[in-house]
């Protein structure tokens, strides 16, 4: 081993230039690498929890505009309740966590959901089948029977306020209870605000002038009586009982289905389709799987690009450094072959010191790689938004792939040099 290390360093600057240029290989590999692992994270979480369950969506709306102005009647997601192998329908509405500010409509960047407040249908049985239960860093989650004023915190959501169980918080102007704080997941959870479905109804009423006008009108048109009503002209009496047909009930952007135990889920979702196609849009778990995988994709090839710039910067390097040091010693191979070094020895000697200097580079480069992850996740962990992920097997990926890099780049040279002849190889000195 002391050999190896002589002998790569005879020429100090060549091998010193080859490890500068694997280290910047493998310093683009570990941070481009993590990241794509955070969003791989993030991407498989939220993956693993749509696939859990049939979603349902009002007529008009997209996945991507989900909480957007179109609303699922209560009857609607009843009637889908009594549907061949529905188990549970639950609904679901969703808003922003904050009131966008109108001077910056756009918001701040969020890496990830950005917070948001998730109403729970409490008192359905619906049950996501993949996210059956939460780990919580503290407290617990919110369930049937709890009050109106209590809600469950994502693990960023704590961070960035502050909070811990059993703290007031204030949501849009009400007052809310923490009764719990969620594990980190590195996906969506962690931003979210969990309350029961009639807190978040009225939030979003409250949001929406819209809705709050029609709330206002079903309001005062309920304090009408019956007797009183039909004393009223025709035209008023219809706008009357239309401004009563308004429910917060039927304020619903969303809806959640789960399957009985043995059924196909994409079976029921084209049930669901077949039966409520005016009505609703159904999204079956198998092709949003496969749309989630799309996106995936695109992350996975981040880190394989990483890897092919650290394969050419360093493999280049190290072939270059060795075909140079090959030559140079022509006359120390031909001694050795001459003393009886056999052909593998020799080729395995350069190989090893191939390799040596693959790994060393690659150690560096991982080092200034994590130093440079860390005090960024330093920077942004204060608001819970880290934006790498390291992994003990990523980092065992990183030094294996850069001792296998210098093993492969060094083979070419190494083998050339185990087939000299070695009176040739001692006569051109």
């Amino acid at each position: 081993m002391m050999e190896i290390f002589r002998n790569m360093f005879r020429r100090k600057m060549r091998t010193v230039l080859t490890i500068v240029g694997i280290t910047v290989g493998i310093f683009a590999f570990t941070v481009m690498g993590s990241m794509a692992l955070r969003f791989n994270k993030m991407i498989a979480g939220g993956k693993s929890f749509i696939t859990g369950q049939i979603t349902l969506m009002p007529k008009g709306t997209s996945f991507t505009s989900m909480g957007g102005a179109a609303f699922l009647p209560v009857d609607t997601l009843q009637q889908i309740s009594k549907v061949e192998g529905v188990q549970a329908v639950a609904a679901g509405v969703e808003l922003a966590l904050k009131e966008p500010d109108p001077d910056n409509p756009t918001g701040e960047f969020s890496f990830g959901p950005p917070p948001t407040i998730e109403g729970m249908d409490l008192n359905s049985t619906y049950e996501n089948r993949n996210w059956k239960t939460m780990d919580m860093k503290a407290g617990r989650m919110l369930a049937k029977g709890d009050k109106d004023n209590q809600v469950t915190v994502g693990y960023t959501i704590a961070i960035d306020k502050g909070l811990k169980v059993g703290d007031e918080t204030e949501i849009r102007g009400r007052k809310f209870e923490v009764i719990g704080i969620i594990d980190q997941t590195l996906t969506g959870p962690d931003q979210y605000v969990f309350m029961s479905l009639k807190s978040a109804r009225e939030l979003l009423v409250e949001s929406n002038p819209f809705l709050k006008s029609l709330k206002e009108r079903s309001d005062e048109a309920a304090k009408i009586s019956d007797a009183d009503l039909a004393k009223l002209p025709e035209a008023t009496r219809k706008q009357v009982l239309d401004a009563r047909a308004f429910k917060l009930e039927d304020v619903t952007q969303m809806g959640a289905v789960s399957w009985q135990d043995g059924q196909d889920p994409d079976v029921v979702a084209n049930r669901i389709k077949d039966q409520f196609k005016d009505e609703v849009i159904v999204l079956s778990p198998i092709k949003l799987g496969e749309t989630i995988d799309k996106a995936s994709a695109i992350f996975n090839a981040i880190i394989l690009g990483s890897a092919v710039i650290a394969l050419i910067v360093g493999g280049f390097s190290i072939i270059n450094t060795m075909v140079m040091s090959i030559s140079e010693r022509k006359r120390e191979i031909g001694i050795k072959k001459a003393i009886g070094a056999s052909n593998r020895s020799i080729a395995w000697d350069y190989t090893l010191e191939a390799g040596a200097i693959g790994i060393l580079g690659g150690l560096i480069g991982m080092g200034f790689g994590l130093l440079a992850i860390f005090f960024i996740n330093g920077q942004t962990a204060k608001s819970g938004a880290e934006i790498f992920l390291v992994t003990p097997g990523f980092m065992v990926g990183v030094v294996v792939f850069s001792l296998v890099l210098g093993l492969v780049a060094g083979l070419l040279p190494a083998v050339r040099a185990s087939k000299m002849n070695a009176v040739d190889a001692i006569r051109e000195l």
